[in-house]
């Protein structure tokens, strides 16, 4: 119960640091990118201050899941049947622990690489699978820090490790070159990818990428997200789902059971603190072609990222996906599916 309490006083304290940059990169007329380095690290060094105590009790960083027949794994296991064709699973030892990888396509076809949204493993690419593997080999990737069948074997795991975690995933499934779709948090960790290993990036899609351009804008619905975990419940994820998703109810009941047992049984991971907007030069060091969309009824990104990204990256297609919240995926997937297949074969 006190972990739980320190835990949630933790990310109240960071949520309110969090709208606070946000806040005071509006009045100093730019984004938090545009800060200097010195501004830019004193912010990280006050955001892990606020959750060390929160983040200090054992156990706050991994979702571990050995038991092959749990109700998580049997949930995980239903909604690959969402996904209406032949799945191959792959465990991939690493150093860090089990990575698993859902595969999809003809192998002979040109690789294409997607990583999740927080907390929603790779089975919430259910909506976008069969379209994308048509024309490509798929490799969803269940991150090792969240609920999902790839494990993690340490406590505690900084960015350099997750980076480097990837890459020995990518070198073990013999990708060398690779178009990449991240999704929000997944969008984060594709663009840590992109500017860390480059040479293997062909193009990027970023859907609605969290604190990648811009911090995220304060909202009630953001809170409410923050509060569900002293508490989660069915009905509570609904109306968090409700903030995300403007077709929630659309979203099919076989995941949603799925990624509720996923949110139940979380623990906070300590690298989301790392999750601040990247630097200028970051961002601008990203030479592969680059698509970032958005839905016009999005709590984590608005106009004002994708103004971001095309002032300093001006080749980049950006897109405001009508009638769609976080989600877009989910709400309006012929719309994505088509976007991201044109902007990968041209």
């Amino acid at each position: 119960m006190m972990r739980n309490l320190r835990l949630v006083i933790g990310l109240f304290l960071a949520a309110t640091l969090f709208f606070s940059c946000s806040d005071n990169s509006k009045k100093e007329g730019g984004d938090s990118t545009e800060l200097t380095e010195k501004k830019r690290n004193k912010r990280k060094r006050k955001v892990s201050e606020v959750v060390s105590d929160a983040a200090s009790s054992p156990g706050n960083y991994v979702f571990v899941q050995n038991d092959s027949l749990s109700d998580y794994i049997n949930a995980y296991n239903k909604t690959l049947a969402l996904f209406e064709l032949p799945i191959r699973e792959k465990d991939i030892a690493t150093q860090y622990g089990n990575a698993h990888v859902l595969i999809c396509g003809n192998s002979a076809n040109p690789p294409l690489v997607l990583l999740h949204g927080m907390n929603a493993s790779s089975t919430m690419w259910y909506p976008n699978m069969k379209t994308f593997a048509k024309n490509y080999c798929v490799y969803a990737i269940d991150f090792l820090l969240e609920p999902g069948k790839s494990t993690c074997n340490s406590k505690r795991l900084k960015m350099e490790q997750i980076a480097d975690w990837y890459d020995e995933v990518f070198a073990k499934l013999r990708l060398k070159s690779f178009d990449l779709v991240g999704c929000s948090r997944g969008g984060w960790l594709a663009t840590a990818v992109s500017i860390n290993h480059p040479e293997k990036i062909k193009k990027l899609v970023l859907l609605s990428p969290a604190q990648t351009f811009t911090w995220i804008p304060p909202s009630s619905a953001l809170l409410s997200n923050i509060t569900y975990s002293i508490s989660p419940n069915k009905e509570k994820l609904k109306n968090i789902l409700a903030g995300l998703s403007v077709s929630s109810v659309k979203i099919n009941k076989t995941y949603f059971d799925q990624y509720f047992l996923g949110t139940e049984k979380d623990n906070l991971s300590s690298c989301i603190f790392e999750m601040t907007p990247y630097s200028r030069k970051s961002i601008e060091s990203l030479k592969m072609p680059l698509l970032v969309l958005i839905g016009d009824k999005d709590i984590i990104n608005n106009e004002r990222c994708l103004n971001k990204v095309k002032k300093l990256l001006p080749d980049t297609q950006t897109g405001i996906i009508e009638n769609a919240g976080h989600f877009l995926s989910f709400d309006q997937p012929d719309t994505v599916n088509t976007l991201i297949l044109s902007f990968l074969a041209n």
